[in-house]
């Protein structure tokens, strides 16, 4: 006894195809860099690029602002663990102190000012 034969037609059913990509998330694709100003304390301000836009990401990017900098008279180097842990970074109001965070959680936009350190 033959089998009958499916069409091909049936497996390239715009349906089908919907259903496979029902995995595919838009959360995967790259973000668009941010640029942010970072407000330090003294009043001082220096501007960075973010790519993922995380609160980790920025903090990287303030670490890396001072990395430059010249070895203090007392030779340390900045504890950026002692750093984080006494100090924040934050954005109008708000404490940005979870690093998994998103930035346009707090509604933080392209061009917008944090305050480093407060």
């Amino acid at each position: 006894m033959e089998v009958p034969r499916r069409s091909l037609a049936a497996y390239l059913s715009p349906l089908r195809l919907i259903d496979r990509r029902k995995s595919f998330s838009y959360n995967q694709l790259p973000d668009e860099p941010i640029k942010l100003t970072v407000l330090k304390l003294d009043g001082s301000s220096f501007g960075t690029v973010l790519k993922t836009a995380t609160v980790r990401e920025l903090k990287m990017a303030v670490e890396a602002v001072f990395s430059h900098l010249p070895i203090t008279s007392l030779g340390n180097n900045i504890s950026w663990p002692h750093v984080w842990a006494q100090l924040c970074v934050s954005y109008e109001d708000q404490r940005l102190i979870n690093d998994s965070d998103y930035l346009t959680d707090f509604h933080i936009k392209d061009g917008d000012q944090v305050c480093s350190l407060s």
